[in-house]
Order: C-alpha cells, then structure tokens, then sequence
C-alpha cells in the first residue's frame, strides 16, 4: 500500500484579477497530477523554477486546499480533512522549508523553537526538555544550542534545526522543499548525507523537491519530473542517468553544469526558450515550443503519461 497517492490533483490560483484585454489570468500550478510515494521510500520532484513543485509539495502535506482531485495518505482520502482530523495528521506529515532563516521564529531561542509543536500536542514540559536535547543530537548540534536565537547560526545549522524541528513529532513523511539549494555545496553535501542517515535510522519517507538533479540522484529512490503543472516523467533514480526518455528531463539532464577546459571551467546546455506562461499552457504537449523532436501531432494532442517499462512512465508522442 502506498503511504501518500495524489489522484487527478489540481490547483489553479487567481481568475479574477482582470488584465489588458479584459481577460481574467487563472494560473494553472498544477493541473491534473497523480504520483505515489511508498512507506520507506524518497521520491524526487524536479523541474525548473514555477513548474508546481513546491505547490504540489503544500498541496500533499495539506498546507494548501485543492481545486480538484484526491490526496489519500496511508490508505486514507485526507483531501477534505479539517479539525481535528486534519491537526493530528499534522504529527504525521512535516514539512522543512527552502529558506532556512525566515522559516524559524527569530524572536524566539532555539528551544523554545522545538519545545513548541511539542507543547501544541500535549507534551508535558519535563519530557518536552529532555526530547529537545535528542532532537540538537539527532541533527549533530549541542545542548547548548538550545540557549541561542536562530540568527547566531550558519545558514547549514539553521537548516538543521528546521530539521530537528520536522522530526519532533516522529512523523512517517517529510516534504523537503529544496532544503539545501540556499547552501554552500559542502555544507549541502553535509545536509543531504544528514537526511538519508536520519531516513535509515527511523524509517522516513521523503517527497524531495529539487532542481539540482544531483542532491535528487544522490537521495532519491525513484524521480518524478515536473514541467508546467504536469508530470511528464516517473522513472528510478537508476534510470536517471542511462534512460530518460521525455525530451525535457533530457534537456534537464543536460543543463547540468560539468567540467570543461575547452569551453570554461564548466559547461552546460541551457534548455532553449522560456517556459510558456503557466495561465496560458500551450495546446497539446507543453514542452512542445521547446522541444528538439517537436512534430505536428505535438501541437495538437496532449499526451498522457503511460507506462512504457515497469516502473517507468512517459508523457510523450514519440518514445
């Protein structure tokens, strides 16, 4: 049984803000995405900036409301959960957030910081105590961490305590929103190897939202990519590299910067155009005003993602 499923899952913003023409501009984020994720598993969602990652990411861990479509978690339909049913799912389903200083109350220590969600569900203040000095461990900070405010910390321990914080609960699903896209590259390295230590060590699920294809290589079980609202490709991790098939995780692929003496320290292949305007998708397939292998039948018939490998799916004319 799969432990989070999204069935035909949309969301569309706006469509009543009036623009020139006298046309009403509805913005399609995402539109019309199903995708699992197993208990144990971490599925990578990549694309590029504005495709609906981080929207469906709010959408799954209900922090946002659906326009259409089915959230099921654990065998579950949570899409209309409220109250009380949606407050204890919130133990279960934490989220860590891209910007790691603005997502942590700088007015309180960083005690106070992961004493809270305990205290909002009951804890009594002792074992409240005593658990935090286990999260600071659990993420490799010290005890006396507890005693300062989030801006006395480095942008990677900032991000360490959002870390301790989404633990605190013993959820079975983590979000990650590009938890490590705002850090240095070593200190990323350190982050990322601290989330699939912690995965191992309590069985956690991670739905890992990235445009950097190598965190999602290095972390993720299978990948999901994401253009325009859409899912258009789901493949392993292992199949990244040798086997993707849709021209646009092809051109993500190859966009990804590499060492090159000929050409400068390092080379890539920018993904030709700008993405087409989200409240006004293209007919057909969307990737097609940037797609090397566009045909007649691309700009008039929208492909649907359909199985062409077990465990790997295409939403493409011609595979």
């Amino acid at each position: 049984m799969s432990l989070l499923q999204a069935v035909d899952l949309v969301k569309h913003y706006g469509g009543d803000g009036v623009f020139f023409g006298g046309g009403r501009r509805k913005i399609r984020a995402v539109d019309g995405v199903s995708l699992f994720l197993s208990r144990g598993e971490t599925l990578g969602l990549v694309g590029e900036s504005g495709c609906g990652k981080s929207t469906l990411g709010r959408l799954l861990s209900r922090l946002e409301e659906p326009t259409a479509g089915k959230i099921f978690f654990a065998g579950e339909d949570i899409t209309a959960w409220t109250g009380k049913r949606l407050r204890a799912l919130r133990r279960r389903i934490q989220i860590i957030f891209q910007d790691s200083g603005s997502s942590l109350n700088g007015r309180q220590k960083v005690g106070a910081i992961l004493e809270e969600p305990l205290a909002n569900f009951g804890m009594e203040k002792a074992r409240r105590r005593k658990r935090v000095l286990e999260l600071l461990a659990t993420v490799g900070l010290e005890p006396e961490h507890a005693l300062r405010y989030p801006h006395e910390f480095s942008g990677g321990q900032r991000q360490r305590i959002n870390i301790a914080r989404a633990l605190a609960l013993q959820p079975d699903l983590i979000v990650c929103d590009e938890p490590v896209s705002s850090l240095d590259v070593s200190i990323r390295a350190q982050v990322l190897n601290l989330l699939h230590e912690l995965k191992k060590r309590f069985g956690l699920s991670y739905l890992f939202i990235s445009h950097d294809l190598a965190s999602v290589h290095y972390l993720a079980d299978r990948v999901a990519v994401m253009y325009l609202g859409r899912i258009v490709e789901v493949l392993t991790v292992r199949g990244l590299l040798g086997n993707a098939l849709h021209p646009y995780t092809r051109a993500l692929l190859a966009a990804v910067p590499v060492p090159d003496p000929q050409r400068g320290a390092f080379y890539r292949e920018a993904i030709q155009g700008e993405p087409p305007d989200p409240g006004r998708p293209p007919a057909g397939c969307r990737f097609h005003p940037r797609c090397p292998c566009v045909r007649d039948q691309c700009r008039g018939v929208e492909p649907v993602l359909r199985d062409v490998a077990p465990g790997h799916k295409v939403a493409c004319h011609f595979v």
